[in-house]
């Protein structure tokens, strides 16, 4: 078998994957969307809210995607600086947009400076480290009651995997590569056994330090390996073992979120989620889970994605204060005023997230093939 990326594998622009993106923010923005008053079965309301599972599948996405970028320009003589000025083209706009206005606002506005100490500083923040000062806390980070930024943490996990990734794709084999993925998935749970300690699942090092989050990343870069050496042309059945791995894994999920949740959760999130992608990019006709991903409103969300996921809770006390609390006091039966609350924030996310798009996110990413030219074939 070569060591050689198959010469048959799809690249190109992928419809499904903007879908499994749009997916993943969907799942996400529904999750936090949710209000616990309006919810008498609180069994119920826990399980609806699973989607904030959608963060790992944006870690699944991403390390699929980017170490298929690396693993396809790893030849080139611009590797290192076509991958990062893409990523910093992509990423820190937005980042340091909504960074930089949280804090003037908490200086300014809100004129409370003195909040801002210690792990609360917003030096974490503009060294892509929330995750850290969160970890060495062990709470979510207070700074501003106008905007909450506590989510970026994942955004944080996806720039330190930057940081090493993209050296270890440009020496290691493929073939290494490909274990080395198997075993950062299935030692992921131990580590993070070993990091929450006595704290167990209320451990906030665990949920969002970069080496215990590393089973999402790890499994999409599997994909990325598994495809470019063609090793699905020598596993039959294959798609089957996918399927069966997708709905085992859906509902071992569904279990834990009924009788408590585990460690083992993100493990298993992981493979789930990487069995989802690997269905959503399955060329056959009648592929249910790809035509799915390729529905319109679902790639739209997934075009909008990055801005979607940064506002929806960066805007979580506007939201409550300026319809929320009306609808939780207000006479409306419980489903109507969450669905309701739901639509009103869902669509105020989208218009910021249009308009991010517009202003902020788009006039930097035409400069992609004039400041960071990247050789060699397209990765999807």
């Amino acid at each position: 078998m070569s060591d050689q990326p198959s010469t048959d594998f799809f690249r190109g622009k992928i419809p499904a994957l903007d879908g499994v993106r749009g997916l993943a923010v969907l799942l996400v923005l529904l999750s936090h969307f949710l209000l616990k008053e309006f919810w008498a079965d609180q069994k119920l309301f826990v399980l609806a809210q699973a989607g904030w599972l959608g963060v790992d599948l944006f870690f699944v996405l991403s390390g699929f995607l980017i170490t298929g970028i690396l693993l396809d320009s790893r030849e080139s003589g611009h590797y290192w600086s076509s991958f990062y000025k893409r990523r910093v083209l992509r990423i820190f706009p937005l980042y340091f947009f909504v960074v930089t206005v949280t804090w003037l606002t908490v200086i300014f506005i809100e004129k409370a400076p003195d909040r801002l100490q210690g792990y609360d500083s917003f030096v974490w923040f503009f060294t892509f480290t929330p995750n850290i000062a969160m970890a060495l806390k062990n709470d979510w980070l207070y700074h501003s009651h106008v905007f909450n930024l506590n989510h970026l943490w994942s955004l944080a996990v996806e720039e330190q995997y930057y940081i090493l990734w993209p050296l270890i794709v440009r020496f290691v084999p493929m073939r290494w590569l490909a274990a080395l993925c198997i075993g950062l998935v299935f030692f992921s749970t131990p580590l993070r056994t070993w990091v929450a300690g006595e704290q167990g699942v209320n451990s906030v090092a665990s949920y969002v330090l970069p080496f215990t989050r590393m089973d999402g990343l790890a499994s999409g870069a599997f994909l990325a390996v598994f495809f470019r050496l063609d090793l699905h042309s020598f596993i039959p059945y294959h798609k089957w073992m996918a399927r069966i791995l997708f709905v085992w894994g859906g509902w071992e999920i569904s279990q834990i979120f009924l009788h408590g949740t585990e460690l083992r959760l993100y493990n298993l999130s992981a493979l789930f989620f990487a069995s989802l992608l690997y269905l959503a990019l399955n060329t056959d006709g009648n592929a249910l889970i790809r035509r799915v991903c390729e529905n319109a409103v679902l790639r739209d969300l997934g075009k909008y994605s990055y801005g979607l996921y940064v506002f929806h809770l960066m805007f979580e006390y506007v939201w409550l204060d300026g319809f929320g609390k009306r609808l939780l006091h207000s006479d409306l039966h419980p489903a109507i005023g969450q669905t309701i609350y739901i639509l009103l924030a869902l669509g105020g996310t989208y218009l910021l997230a249009r308009l991010s798009w517009a202003l902020i996110e788009q006039p930097f990413l035409r400069l992609k093939d004039v400041w960071a030219r990247r050789e060699g074939p397209k990765s999807p």
